[in-house]
């Protein structure tokens, strides 16, 4: 019989499982489980595993060389599910697996999730709940009208509230599950100081409009009628001007994400109680935001499953690696400027030679 053993690919240093076998996820497991040498690949994130033998000479992070494994990770990542446990095993026989080490124990991932075998046969994931799948075809399609801007501001005002609320709430939820890696990526374009900003921009368009109101009176007191209610002229900032501030100085203040999420609710519970309009056009500081997180999370999508890689400054295409790299880089230059991170997603899809429209095709499928 074949003892099984798991040894590092690099220096050859052998890990500690259980003599006998154990049982995880109906995977059987242990040095009487007849498996052979087994070679994990691990994937993800670098500096995620090194070799546990401390004597071994290279305990640089492994490479990742199956990428259909890695596709495998970046889909369950992009769904919000904690990856920072997960590696690629290859058994002696070239058969490829993911694995989970929990308290020492490896769990064998099922293969059989459909976005496992939508990755394996096309290289996307066809999931529209998946966040950045579903963020690469709201921008391709907005990309299809020829200007992204109008399209987005045809969504309507309240479109901007409803996907705020829908962001800060998920990202609450990432910071509750301690899912750091996903929630700062979300949380460089939508944060507290943006979600103020906009919160800002609101009470500024109500003042304007407020005072644009035409002036009634009851009694010799002046007054308006806002959203179906009268309101005297010397109320107005106490009992709608203020509640809005303090509100918002409330989300500026936030200690955590799950506060910030709990005040931008209440804010927005007092914005449908003065609901201005709703074609007034949306925050420039929330434009700027969805530019930036779409324009991330489509090259993302892009360098990951679509084969587009960035080009050096000799024109020769970077790897993968390098590619989002470059992308890393570029998204936290381009935090506050979203617009600019949204020209450097176009060039990307123009070096890459990505049809636009043949990708939209594709997806009607």
């Amino acid at each position: 019989m074949n003892k099984t053993k798991i040894v590092c690919p690099q220096c050859g240093a052998e890990f500690a499982i259980p003599a006998t076998t154990h049982v995880a996820l109906g995977v059987v497991l242990g040095a009487d489980s007849n498996l052979g040498t087994i070679h994990p690949e691990v994937v993800g994130q670098s500096g995620d595993f090194r070799c546990a033998d401390t004597n071994c000479t290279n305990r640089q992070p492994i490479n990742p060389k199956n990428m259909k494994a890695e596709a495998k990770i970046e889909a369950l990542r992009a769904a919000g599910v904690n990856v920072s446990n997960l590696f690629s095993m290859k058994g002696a026989d070239g058969k490829e697996t993911i694995a989970r080490l929990t308290d020492g124990h490896l769990e064998m991932l099922q293969d059989n999730d459909p976005i496992f075998a939508a990755i394996l046969n096309g290289g996307t994931v066809s999931n529209s709940q998946l966040f950045r799948r579903w963020v690469m075809a709201q921008v391709f399609h907005m990309l299809a009208t020829g200007n992204f801007t109008r399209a987005l501001q045809k969504k309507g005002y309240a479109y901007q509230w409803k996907m705020m609320l829908d962001e800060m709430e998920a990202q609450a939820k990432m910071w509750f599950r301690s899912d750091f890696e996903n929630f700062a990526q979300r949380n460089r374009y939508f944060n507290k100081e943006r979600v103020a900003a906009i919160a800002k921009d609101y009470i500024d368009r109500l003042n304007d409009h407020i005072r644009n109101l035409p002036r009634k009176l009851c009694k010799r007191t002046p007054y308006i009628r806002l959203k179906g209610r009268n309101i005297f002229t010397e109320d107005v900032v106490t009992k709608v001007i203020q509640p809005l501030q303090l509100t918002m100085y409330r989300i500026k203040g936030a200690n955590d994400p799950v506060e910030l999420y709990k005040q931008l609710v209440n804010f927005f519970k007092l914005v449908k109680k003065t609901w201005i309009a709703y074609d007034i056009p949306m925050s420039a500081v929330f434009k700027d935001s969805y530019k930036g997180a779409g324009a991330y999370f489509t090259m993302r999508n892009l360098i990951l499953f679509h084969g587009a890689k960035f080009r050096a400054d000799n024109g020769r295409f970077l790897s993968q690696k390098q590619s989002l790299a470059v992308l890393e880089s570029k998204a936290e230059e381009y935090k506050t400027e979203g617009w600019r991170l949204f020209g450097v997603m176009k060039k990307l899809i123009d070096d890459s030679h990505i049809s636009i429209s043949r990708k939209i095709a594709e997806w009607h499928k």
